[in-house]
């Protein structure tokens, strides 16, 4: 590849950019690099023979693919565009760590990397560039680590130092468990969708039916009220004690998102259009009202209506702040609201950041679960877990969610791709972790970027381009990583069953989610 590698330390730092064949020269000098895991629905590993044009390892079999990012490149979209120069696909990839190694290929040079492991599913066809790629074959895990005993000189080092990290780290693909969760969330999604829609047209004339069903029917995988039932089941209780609670808090959602997508000027959601943006700013105005009425509607159905009510209240209200604070860390201005131009933060910190989707995304989770554990008087241990769990949850969601509307494709995602961009918010973990890692003269352009009085393509485009400068990406992901570990920690204490592992499956989901 041409280009300069990035040189780094062991803090991941970058120091330098230099050549490939310098970096490889003797011991090697540290950089950047990653490798890829393909799996496909069969959980079989996609394995590569380096090609014999290859100076270290030729002829060796390897993971899927593997190079480095260089400079001004985001190592995860390095790794997918290497993905396709190689093998001629690409499929979205989920961090699953990284580790630092140092091995030496007879006296010809040395790799010496602090690599990044992504992992993706993938089940098309494989078009190999043969100046790359020698051979490649599908294997199941067993069968390959099997002849890495029988045959280690096949194999790369890096390759078997990589298997062992993620065995030891529990984060080998679990595409056969994802598929199932998605079938148990379509399951779970029509339970909940009868109780939803009689509570919320309950009263309505039918002429305003239609409007007023939308949001609602726009689709989702209606996580939170899944999480409410999983839950319940999971301490042992009974569908109909958490069906209406469920309900209510997926309605206090689609409520919160309707007056945020008005605020936001959103027009695209779940891939449709947004509920102003297809009937106007009034008639979403009055449907959100009905939608407020339906969540305590529901409350007062549960098998705890005072406290379930009081709960939902709660709840709502730390959404409002939430919403506030995501307001204020908007940097454009927005003269004909004083309060706002007022109070705006000038500077917003990881801690801001953290409070803020705590408030307005982690909460719900947080919610969805402790409702769980009342619909069957769970004791207070597992309330406190619950409500640990589905926080740690929401904090992933979130982080992930960010990471989409910077990286993601606006075709899966279904919202518009650099939304948080072209709306100036400072919310972002991608953008927060872009400003600490930019140079002075970088950060102080993006910052003027994002305050600028009219936004325009090409202020996005630029904006893009100094986010893929910096390691924000992989950062980020590390970070919704360490909360969906701790989502399932709190599991521990809890009942070990199927819906357990279930909530476990959903906490690894939360990452390799697309939309």
């Amino acid at each position: 590849m041409p280009g300069k590698l990035l040189v780094v330390n062991k803090k991941d730092e970058i120091l330098r950019s230099e050549t490939k064949e310098k970096c490889h020269e003797k011991k090697g000098i540290l950089h950047r690099a990653f490798s890829v895991f393909i799996f496909n629905n069969k959980n079989q590993l996609l394995l590569q023979r380096r090609s014999k044009f290859k100076l270290l390892w030729p002829l060796y079999w390897s993971n899927s693919c593997c190079s480095h990012p260089q400079k001004g490149e985001d190592i995860q979209s390095a790794a997918k565009k290497r993905l396709k120069e190689e093998l001629g696909f690409t499929c979205p990839l989920e961090l699953a760590g990284s580790f630092q190694y140092q091995a030496q290929y007879k006296n010809i040079g040395s790799e010496n990397e602090l690599c990044s492991i992504f992992i993706g599913g993938y089940n098309g066809k494989i078009r190999p560039n043969s100046k790359e790629v020698a051979d490649w074959k599908w294997v199941s895990l067993s069968g390959l680590q099997r002849d890495i005993r029988k045959n280690p000189q096949k194999y790369t080092p890096w390759l078997k130092i990589e298997l062992k990290f993620l065995e030891n780290n529990r984060v080998l693909p679990l595409h056969s468990e994802i598929k199932n969760l998605n079938s148990i969330l379509v399951q779970l999604n029509k339970i909940i969708e009868s109780p939803i829609k009689n509570i919320l047209l309950a009263g309505i004339d039918k002429k305003f039916q239609k409007i007023i069903s939308y949001q609602i029917l726009t689709g989702g995988k209606r996580l939170r009220s899944a999480l409410s039932i999983i839950c319940c089941k999971m301490l042992g209780g009974k569908l109909k004690d958490i069906l209406y609670p469920a309900a209510g808090l997926e309605l206090l959602h689609n409520y919160t998102l309707i007056i945020d997508d008005i605020i936001d000027n959103s027009t695209l959601r779940r891939g449709k259009p947004t509920i102003w943006f297809k009937f106007g700013k009034s008639a979403a105005e009055c449907v959100g009202i009905d939608y407020s009425a339906a969540i305590f509607q529901a409350a007062a159905k549960s098998k705890n209506p005072v406290f379930v009510s009081e709960l939902l209240a709660k709840t709502l209200k730390t959404v409002v702040d939430g919403e506030f604070l995501d307001i204020l860390f908007e940097q454009a201005e927005k003269s004909n609201e004083p309060y706002i131009t007022e109070n705006r933060y000038q500077k917003i910190t990881k801690r801001d950041y953290f409070d803020m989707i705590r408030k307005k995304t982690a909460i719900l989770f947080q919610t969805s679960c402790e409702l769980g554990g009342i619909a069957v008087s769970a004791k207070k241990e597992e309330i406190a877990a619950l409500k640990n769990y589905g926080f740690n949850f929401g904090m992933a969601f979130q982080i992930q969610d960010d990471i989409l509307d910077i990286f993601g494709e606006k075709k899966s995602f279904g919202k518009t791709i650099g939304k948080d961009i072209e709306e100036q918010k400072g919310g972002n973990i991608v953008t927060l972790l872009s400003l600490e890692e930019l140079n002075l003269k970088d950060k102080k352009r993006f910052l003027k970027i994002l305050k600028k009085k009219k936004m325009k393509r090409k202020d996005i485009k630029e904006a893009m381009k100094f986010i893929q400068k910096t390691n924000s990406h992989q950062k980020a992901s590390l970070l919704g990583k360490q909360f969906a570990e701790k989502a399932k920690k709190s599991l521990e204490s809890l009942p070990k069953n199927q819906w357990n592992e279930i909530l476990r499956t959903l906490a690894d989901f939360v990452l390799n989610r697309e939309k």
